[in-house]
Formats: C-alpha cells, structure tokens, sequence
C-alpha cells in the first residue's frame, strides 16, 4: 500500500497570532544560527580538501613514479595552506594615515590635552618667573633692602652721635639714600651703607692714646727732612691705643712718608720742640714718664681728641703721623 504523506497541520492558534516583531526576532536568530552552521561546514570542507588533495598527490606520484613520502606529502598540503591567506602593509598614504589617526583619536586627544597643559603651565611659569625674577625686579628688591638698612644704621648713629656735623652728615647720607631708592641706584646704596657702617663703628670706639712709658724703651725720636728752606728737624712721640678694658688697638693712620694707610698698634705723633723737650725731661729726671695722656676718644665722636698740653693751657694741634722710624 503506498505511503501518503499526511497534510501539512494549520499554524496554531499560539504562532498565528505572532506580532511582525517577534517574526523580525526569530527570522534574525535563524539566520545567525544558518552562518554559523556555514562557518563550521567550511572548516570540516578544508579538512575534507585536505584529505582529497593527499590522496590526489599519493597517487599522482606513483603514477610518475617519484619516491614521496606520506610525511612528506602532509608537511608540503600545511605548508600550501599556511601561506595560502598572506597579509602586506598597505602602502603609506594619505588616506591611510588619516585612518591611522581615527583609529588611535582618543590617545590623541589625551596626549594633545596633556601637551596643551604643559604648554600653559610652562608659559605661566615663564610669565610669572618674567615678572618676579626680572633684573628691574631683583633691582627693586635690592635697593629696598640696602635702604632699609641704612635707616636702621642711621636712626643708631643719630641715637650715639654727640657731634653736630656728623649730623649733618647722617641728614645728607638720608636724602642721597631716598633718591638713589627711587633710581634703583643700588651702588650709590652700597657706597652709603659702607661708609655708615664705617661711621657707626667710629662712634662706637672708646679707647685712649698714650705716649709709650716703658724705662726700657724710647719714648720718643727726631726725624731730619729737607725742604726748600734745608735740613730741619722734626720731634715725634710714640704712642698706641687702649680701650676700656685695658685691650691694645690697631689704629688706622696715614704714614706722612709714604701717604699711604696703614693700621698699626703703634705710631708716632708730630709735636713742637717744646712739647718733646718737655716730655724727654720728665722721663729723664727719674727715667718714668709721668705724663702719658696724648689724646681721648669718646663713644658718640668720630675723632679723638687731643688732650695733650701745648704749653699755653690749649692741646696741640695734629701734625703728622709716621708708621716706621
């Protein structure tokens, strides 16, 4: 009895009333089912190309009659397959590197916004640094510095001084240091703060100078020199300096003969005839000289001053200064 095939069922009441959606859904999930199907077709079809192409070469070369291996025969069908799909370098172009840099747009865009940043912050830097480190800057920042200190030293030498040209020294120095403030003449500043600073120490000292007693040493001496008028002699008498404390001083002085400043811990001072012969008297008469008092330098003063008698009741004036005899 012949086999009759049975007539195709309706579509249920369930599939019917399928929305045009739910169709869409299903139809995509056959098709992607179908392509993998293919895909896994075409692999066993290599494998089954594989095992044809073998047997082809088995028997191609017993007809010519070389000696081939089977090892041989599979080596040469993997090494036909391996290089049977190649890949080369596109040739540089402007499209390729166009696509090059879409392909990489977001590691651009992080190293440009990096770049961009250190470009900003190093100009900044440089602006600020241009600004702050400038030499009208350094300038400015010098002479306010140097002028604050001179009118620190100043307010101290007017507090100590006791003499009224020095000042009118210290007035003069105050308005020569505001103007050179204002020309950011920091040499002019420099020049007045040293010889303030020299000042102040002048008015500082507290020492006497004594004419040297010791029995065992000279006390004095005559220096012969020539001038328009002959050989005349001169009388010196050698002193030195001692503070408060009893400590002995190096003194600046300017040797006559040489016109030169030298600090020395002793010297000689120029007297009159009758002020040396008055002096070598006394230390003569029992070999101890008693009057030893030249001059006194008071805190306050810049100088000393003179204190020997000149024999008519006033000290004697200064003469000259010698360093060596």
């Amino acid at each position: 009895m012949p086999e009759t095939t049975p007539p195709p069922s309706p579509p249920s009441k369930k599939t019917s009333s399928l929305s045009l959606s739910e169709m869409m859904r299903i139809m995509d999930v056959a098709t992607e089912m179908r392509n993998q199907r293919e895909t896994v077709e075409k692999e066993f079809a290599v494998d089954e190309t594989k095992r044809l192409l073998r047997e082809k070469l088995l028997q191609t070369t017993a007809i010519t009659g070389e000696r081939v291996t089977e090892a041989e025969v599979d080596a040469a069908i993997e090494a036909y397959f391996s290089t049977l799909y190649t890949y080369r370098e596109p040739k540089g172009s402007l499209p390729l590197m166009l696509a090059h840099l879409y392909v990489r747009r977001g590691q651009l865009a992080i190293v440009g916004l990096l770049a961009a940043t250190l470009l900003v912050t190093a100009w900044w830097t440089m602006h600020i640094a241009a600004t702050k480190f400038s030499r009208s800057a350094r300038s400015n920042r010098k002479a306010s510095r140097i002028e604050s200190a001179i009118s620190s030293d100043l307010m101290r030498a007017r507090a100590i001084s006791k003499d009224t040209a020095v000042i009118e020294e210290l007035d003069r120095w105050q308005d020569q240091s505001k103007l050179a403030r204002e020309q950011l003449d920091t040499a002019t500043l420099d020049k007045i703060k040293s010889q303030l600073a020299e000042l102040l120490t002048q008015l500082d000292d507290v020492y006497e100078v004594r004419i040297l007693a010791d029995p065992n040493e000279q006390s004095g001496f005559t220096r012969y020199f020539e001038d328009e008028n002959g050989r005349r002699p001169a009388y010196y008498l050698i002193v030195y300096a001692k503070n408060e404390k009893g400590q002995l001083l190096r003194r600046t002085i300017e040797n006559a003969e040489t016109r030169q400043t030298v600090k020395v811990d002793r010297w000689a001072e120029q007297v009159p005839k009758d002020v040396y012969d008055r002096i070598a008297e006394d230390k003569k008469s029992d070999g101890i000289l008693n009057e030893t008092l030249f001059a006194v330098k008071e805190r306050g003063k810049p100088n000393e001053e003179i204190r020997l008698d000149g024999g008519n009741g006033k000290p004697v004036s200064r003469m000259a200064q010698l360093a060596t005899w």
